[in-house]
Formats: structure tokens, C-alpha cells, sequence
């Protein structure tokens, strides 16, 4: 979707991060993973960053790569007020080790807040998932607690019953977020729902198309809804057979005109579609695909698509960013006077073997304080 000078109102042609300040009644929207469960350097996995002009930040999925992604746009991990998962395949999910390790080095003072869904059984549910990955990281968080404020390596995870059809699961400062089942392969998966200010935006996560999104996201401002490559795509250029092809691409996801039928019923001020490899040999058939049921405005997204919306325009950009940010450059002024906790101490005969030995971390019982050299 282009926009002219006359439909982009005050806004450039492109989105640098750190130059615009959003406006009280506004909200920005950016792509941070569009692609497939599978990684390529163009598009990561799925995640979708909301700011509020109220301040808030959400992150809807946390895919793989998508971290890197967030980094570019310079924002302190600080200011993300919470981020949210609508299932737990790993091209959803698969960041967790970054959005709790990566945001505690890199200058998060708060605990990490995540919302998911339950499951059928407490194994398939989003605490469950959140336990066993904080124990998998034991190694990788147990010897950071000496050298990091200890505050950043607390989870607060919030689990919500994915069967509640528009149920609340955030509800503050102005801001509610609710999420509805989503039909995608079994039991737990949600959509969700962020309402503020009079604006509305609608992500579907993964689901095939029903009756849940298609009531939910009726009138939305904006509505991201997955749609995956046709079946043909896959065929040729992911080297699938026509009934792998099928099944991923029509049952388990959405086809591009199954999505189109959803999005002419919700009928958004714009509708979003992403989940497929963007390419300039690929996207003209989805759109002609979605254009068979939907006329209305359509961004196929890619990773940096940034969407501003207020009451009166919505409009869609690219993002301009770095790939050497250096990421909360300045957001470390309460670093040093936090908390720390006693740090894990090495055995001697390890300790011995440095060429250079420097001394302990503070809280050792060897070596002095941790600016002190052994030697």
C-alpha cells in the first residue's frame, strides 16, 4: 500500500526510529517478523510491536530473530510494558531467551511480564512453557545474577484461559487487551484484541478462518490476519508435495483467499497480511488471490512496516534502520546502584588456570572486590 504525500498527512515518506514523537491519540504499529516458521535475513519470525501514545508498548509474539529486529528500532527495553504470545510454536515463541536474558543485560529494571494462553493440560499451557524455558537457561541466568541488577531476572507470567471468547487479560492505563480461540491445530491458540483511545487493533496469530476472528475484529482500525503462500509456491519454490503443501498452507494456516473472505466480513479501515515470504515473484499472486473476495485497503506485510493510525488516517511506511545500533545506549543510569545478588563462585583449580587473573566478583570469599587484580 503507497501512500502520496496528500494520504500520508504530516508524516515522511519513511520511519526513523528515535525522530518522531508519537501523539497522544496515536498509535504505531510496527512489523517486527512477517516470514514463515522457518528464518531468512529478510523476514523474521512473527512478532508485532504496539505504541501508545499514552506511553504503553505491547509485543505480540516473540518470534525467532525478531529480537534483532527490536534492537534496530532503539527502544530501551525498559519501556515495553508487556509482551504477549497467542501460542507456542517456536516461530511465535522462540525469542523467549532473549526477551527475558537479552532485555535483563540490556537494561531492563523491572520483572519481565508475558502473557499466553493455556492449554487442554497443564503441559500444553503457557506456564508450563515459561517454567521449563527458565529452567533450560539455568547456567546462562545463575551466573549473571553478580554482574546484573537482580530484578531483571524475575518473571511474572500470566496465563489466560484460551477458551474465553473475548475475554480480558490486560486491563490498564486506558488500555484492554483481550483474546478469543484461534482454529489452529489443536487446543490453545488465541487471537488478540488491543483496544485504546478509540482505535482497535485486531492480530490473528496463526488460525485458519472462523467465526471467532470474523465477530471479534469486526470494524477494527487495523486487522492483521495470516494468510500463507498458495499451495503452488509451496509446491514449486519450498519443494513440498501437493498434500504437505495443502495441509500447511490451507489447513493448518490460511490460504490468501480464505483470509480475504474473513477480512471483506470484518471489513478494517486496514487489513494486514503476513506469515508468507514477501517477494516481488510471490506477492502479486497473494494479492490477486486476497483481491478475489477483499477490495478494500490491503498492506502485505514485510519486517519494518511501521503503521501509524489515528481516528482521522492510517497510514503505512517503512522503517530505515541501522544494523550496527548499539541497543538502551541510554537507558543505564540506575544499572550500577541496583540489587545485585551473591554471583556464583568458580572452582579454584579453574580459577587458577587464568594467564591473567582479575579479582572476584564482590561477594567472593577469594581475590578482593571485583576492581581489585590478583595479580
Amino acid at each position: 500500500m503507497t501512500e502520496t504525500q496528500a494520504t500520508r498527512g504530516p508524516y515522511p515518506e519513511n520511519f526513523y526510529p528515535g525522530t518522531e514523537e508519537l501523539g497522544a491519540d496515536e498509535m504505531r504499529i510496527t512489523a517486527l517478523g512477517t516470514g514463515r516458521p522457518f528464518l531468512r535475513r529478510s523476514q523474521a519470525n512473527a512478532s508485532w510491536l504496539i505504541e501508545l501514545g499514552n506511553g504503553d508498548k505491547f509485543v505480540f509474539d516473540f518470534g525467532f530473530g525478531s529480537q534483532m529486529n527490536f534492537t534496530a528500532l532503539e527502544i530501551p527495553y525498559n519501556a515495553v510494558t508487556a509482551w504477549f504470545a497467542t501460542h507456542l510454536h517456536t516461530d511465535h515463541v522462540g525469542d523467549f531467551g532473549q526477551i527475558w536474558v537479552g532485555s535483563w543485560a540490556g537494561g531492563r529494571l523491572k520483572p519481565l511480564e508475558v502473557y499466553g494462553p493455556s492449554g487442554p493440560e497443564p503441559k500444553y499451557g503457557f506456564q508450563h512453557f515459561i517454567e521449563k524455558q527458565m529452567e533450560s537457561y539455568a547456567w546462562d541466568t545463575d551466573t549473571r545474577v553478580g554482574a546484573l541488577p537482580a530484578i531483571g531476572a524475575e518473571v511474572n507470567a500470566h496465563e489466560f484461559d484460551f477458551t474465553a471468547e473475548g475475554g480480558v487479560v490486560y486491563q490498564q492505563n486506558g488500555v484492554t487487551i483481550s483474546s478469543f480461540p484461534a482454529v489452529h491445530i489443536y487446543d490453545g491458540p488465541v487471537s488478540l484484541k488491543l483496544e485504546w483511545n478509540g482505535l482497535t487493533f485486531v492480530y490473528s496469530g496463526d488460525t485458519t478462518p472462523s467465526r471467532f476472528f470474523a465477530e471479534n475484529a469486526k470494524g477494527a482500525d487495523v486487522v492483521v490476519h495470516e494468510t500463507f503462500n498458495t499451495v503452488g509456491q509451496l509446491m514449486d519454490r519450498s519443494g513440498y508435495d501437493e498434500n504437505t503443501a495443502r495441509a500447511i498452507g490451507t489447513f493448518i494456516h490460511s490460504a490468501p483467499e480464505e483470509a480475504a473472505v474473513v477480512l471483506k466480513e470484518v471489513d478494517p479501515r486496514l487489513a494486514v497480511i503476513f506469515h508468507f515470504f514477501n517477494d516481488f515473484d510471490t506477492a502479486p499472486e497473494l494479492e490477486a488471490k486476497v483481491r478475489e473476495h477483499y477490495a478494500g485497503p490491503l498492506a502485505m506485510a514485510t519486517d519494518f512496516m511501521v503503521i501509524n493510525a489515528t481516528r482521522e488516517l492510517i497510514v503505512t511506511r517503512m522503517a530505515v534502520v541501522s544494523e550496527h545500533v548499539w541497543p538502551n545506549k541510554d537507558e543505564h543510569d540506575d544499572f550500577g546502584t541496583a540489587e545485585r545478588k551473591e554471583p556464583l563462585k568458580m572452582s579454584d583449580w579453574l580459577w587458577q588456570a587464568q594467564l591473567f587473573p582479575k579479582g572476584r566478583l564482590k561477594g567472593g570469599d577469594e581475590g578482593g572486590d571485583a576492581d581489585e587484580s590478583k595479580g
